[in-house]
């Protein structure tokens, strides 16, 4: 039996290009998962807890391919500090101004690509 979700949103595993933005400059990866509030990512360098980020994720679908663009704050990384010859961080990103329409975009994306409930249990 799986576990109840504990997130607001559904989360998806979905590898979409995802372009991190702040101070330091710009950082491109690959989400890991994403929800209508959030997504996972690993990077090359480190990025403090709490940094603020303008993002711009690209929605790929065949119907209806479609950007995102919002900002976000780093909520977790791991490992949670810099390591010496350390090559990626893996990083929640919380979607903190993020438009209806985005929001609303993000949602429909993953309710396509959820997996069908059907024939578990």
């Amino acid at each position: 039996m799986t576990p109840p979700e504990r997130r607001g949103a559904p989360r998806i595993a979905k590898r979409l290009p995802l372009r991190l933005t702040h101070d330091e400059g710009d950082l491109t990866t690959k989400t890991e998962n994403i929800s209508a509030s959030g997504a996972y990512c690993t990077i090359r360098r480190f990025v403090p807890l709490m940094t603020k980020l303008r993002i711009r994720l690209e929605l790929l679908d065949q119907s209806k391919p479609a950007s995102v663009i919002c900002e976000g704050v780093v909520v977790r990384v791991e490992p949670p500090a810099p390591a010496p010859k350390r090559a990626s961080y893996k990083v929640a990103i919380f979607f903190s101004e993020l438009s209806d329409h985005s929001r609303s975009l993000l949602a429909q994306y993953v309710q396509r690509h959820r997996p069908s409930a059907l024939g578990r249990w």
